[in-house]
């Protein structure tokens, strides 16, 4: 007498099918974290796409580019205008021409001389805003992250925050030539004292005395500048604009890395400008460098040039011809060229 068998998997049938499906599993994982990535460097390119027309657009209505500001312990003030009279970085400098004028004017009292306690409340809420456009999210899922630093302290025309508080900052950062140093340390400590202070260079970079041994600056954005196109003599579609900047991964969130622990507001220092004197790099655990351009990427980091438009620049590019690219007026145009910004003529080969 035959006898009804009931369909059913045996153990080893189904420690087969797993096995299998491990191992398509495993296959296909590197195929949709690749996916992911790509999809994350295109909203990358995209960010930096909307801050370089934005930075046009500022171009167009100011007849300069985003001024650099003052200093790490100055932030943006809504009275001062946009120039060499405002402290705050070139992000804030930014803001109204990327469609954030609210937060902009959130560092207001209407009192452009006098730094009130109505202008440090603000301009404490503008720092501890997160701005998407400013985040790469390869990188960092916020742009607010702690700021162990200096204690409670933020900026000389901000109200300081207990226990140091969360304050925005950005992946991105400008280009201020092919020099070595982006930020000096000294810097005026009110706003009265900024009318007679010795800034070091001009609005274009030109020094005008000879503190700290400073060079001349040649890129787009530094310490109070006006940069217009009239001064990129190279050419703006030649021309750095922004980029991605280096970081240290293990302090992506932590505030420690000396190019990352100020805020996105921030004037004139290593958080939110770079320069072209290192080549770039990928981000590296245990390698710090708070001067460089670089990124999260695998392969390429974003540049956004002068005239918009962005490029995925590879991190082995000839390292003097990524400098030539950081100056506006060295005459090296053609990135495939030697340039060497250390040569007296300052030549190519």
């Amino acid at each position: 007498m035959k006898t009804k068998r009931n369909a059913a998997f045996t153990l080893v049938e189904l420690l087969v099918v797993i096995a299998i499906i491990g191992i398509l599993v495993a296959l296909l994982l590197p195929a949709v974290q690749a996916a992911r990535e790509a999809a994350r460097r295109e909203s990358c390119r995209n960010n930096l796409k909307q801050l370089a027309l934005g930075a046009m657009n500022h171009q167009s209505t100011m007849k300069f580019y985003p001024s650099g500001g003052w200093d790490y312990f100055w932030v943006g003030d809504a009275d001062r205008g946009y120039g060499e009279k405002q402290p705050g970085g070139w992000i804030y400098s930014l803001l109204p021409f990327i469609e954030e004028t609210a937060l902009h004017d959130l560092a207001s009292d209407g009192d452009p001389e006098n730094i009130t306690a109505q202008q440090k409340i603000g301009a404490t809420q503008v720092v501890q805003q997160p701005v998407d456009m400013i985040r790469c999210p390869s990188r960092r899922v916020t742009s607010l992250m702690p700021k162990p630093w200096d204690g409670d302290f933020i900026a000389y025309n901000a109200q300081n925050v207990s226990g140091g508080g969360l304050v925005g900052r950005s992946d991105y950062a400008a280009n201020t030539g092919d020099q070595l140093h982006n930020q000096y340390g000294n810097q005026p400590s009110t706003i009265a004292a900024a009318a007679n202070f010795d800034w070091c260079n001009s609005k274009t970079g030109k020094k005008t005395s000879s503190c700290l041994g400073v060079a001349e600056l040649n890129g787009i954005s530094f310490r109070r500048s006006e940069v217009d196109i009239r001064h990129i003599t190279d050419g703006t579609s030649k021309t750095f604009l922004y980029g991605e900047k280096y970081l240290n991964p293990a302090n992506y969130i932590t505030g420690n890395d000396g190019g990352d622990n100020e805020t996105w507001c921030t004037g004139y220092n290593n958080d939110n400008y770079r320069n072209g004197y290192n080549a770039p790099q990928q981000d590296t655990e245990g390698v710090p460098d708070d001067t460089r351009f670089g990124s999260s990427h695998p392969s390429v980091f974003m540049m956004a040039y002068c005239d918009g438009s962005v490029d995925a620049i590879e991190y082995d590019i000839d390292s003097y011809a990524f400098r030539g690219a950081c100056n506006r007026k060295d005459g090296a145009v053609d990135h495939e060229q030697y340039y060497n910004p250390q040569r007296d003529s300052g030549g190519r080969r």
